[in-house]
């Protein structure tokens, strides 16, 4: 499959047990502000998360794959721990074995947040990152 990324973030795909996603970005940062999106759109209804707090995020990793999933193993941390969730992500530094950003969000409230799901861990199953045409993709499974 080769879907364009030019209107989709990620699409959902088949997986018994666990939820799969394919990611798109536009460049490598662009795919990891998607992943972050698709984490909490799969937590929660995304685009209801409102801009009132912010926090920043630094991770490192062997290589890209590793950094995806230590960048959305943090942002997971953050929900599990501190109940916040995001929506919008700004990354300014980007190597393909560090990053920094912010993640922009709110706290979590079960009256204007409905769990769609709890991610229990960011896999490394079935996770590749490539530059497919014009645009970067990558699957993601989260385990529930």
């Amino acid at each position: 499959m080769n879907s364009s990324p030019s209107d989709q973030r990620y699409i959902s795909l088949d997986h018994t047990g666990d939820i799969r996603l394919k990611i798109f970005g536009k460049s490598l940062p662009d795919l990891f502000v998607n992943a972050a999106y698709a984490l909490f759109d799969t937590i929660t209804e995304a685009n209801r998360i409102d801009a009132q707090l912010s926090d920043e995020i630094i991770v490192s990793g062997i290589d890209r794959e590793e950094l995806l999933v230590n960048w959305l193993s943090e942002l997971n941390y953050l929900f599990v721990t501190e109940g916040k969730v995001f929506n919008r992500f700004e990354i300014d530094r980007f190597k393909d074995t560090e990053l920094h950003g912010m993640a922009i969000g709110e706290k979590f409230n079960s009256h204007k947040h409905p769990l769609r799901a709890e991610v229990k861990a960011v896999t490394f199953h079935d996770l590749m990152i490539q530059k497919v045409g014009d645009h970067w993709e990558t699957n993601v499974v989260f385990d529930i």
